[in-house]
């Protein structure tokens, strides 16, 4: 977490090319496999594209759902995505952030993944992040590794 700013910054490598990896994002099918840190998700609607939306579920191994909602402002075909999320468990609405993520060709079988989300306040970042948000978007990102690598 950069200081002084609203941003959560994100860096991880992917052994797989960058196709691969942008599909993993972008087919709902493959990103219900890995997104929700690898467990089981609901997918109530999925439409990526410029000015799409999205709508989901993470189901936790103790049975309670997670959900997620945001709009996709830009695809970037293999380059990035720009879109905002929301978790729908906060007690109030409204603390979207606005993500970045970039996607960069290594070679040809690795990618790196730059994601950024800018919160509306330091304080919305930080209470996001004491959700657990990081670490669960390693977890998620490994189990995108594992899926891919194999």
């Amino acid at each position: 977490i950069p200081e002084n700013s609203q941003n959560i910054v994100g860096v991880a490598t992917i052994k797989a090319p960058l196709e691969k990896v942008f599909g993993a994002y972008t087919d709902p099918t493959l990103f219900s496999k890995w997104w929700g840190r690898g467990h089981p998700m609901k997918i109530y609607d999925f439409d990526c594209k410029d000015g799409g939306r999205w709508h989901i579920a993470e189901c936790t191994p103790d049975g309670r759902e997670h959900v997620f909602a945001g709009s996709f402002h830009e695809i970037a075909a293999n380059e990035r995505i720009v879109q905002t999320f929301e978790y729908l468990g906060m007690p109030e609405r409204g603390h979207v952030l606005l993500e970045r993520t970039d996607f960069i060709a290594i070679d040809a079988g690795t990618t790196q993944i730059k994601s950024v989300s800018t919160a509306q306040s330091r304080e919305d970042r930080d209470g996001i992040v004491a959700t657990g948000m990081e670490s669960g978007w390693r977890q998620s990102v490994d189990a995108l590794g594992r899926l891919l690598e194999k």
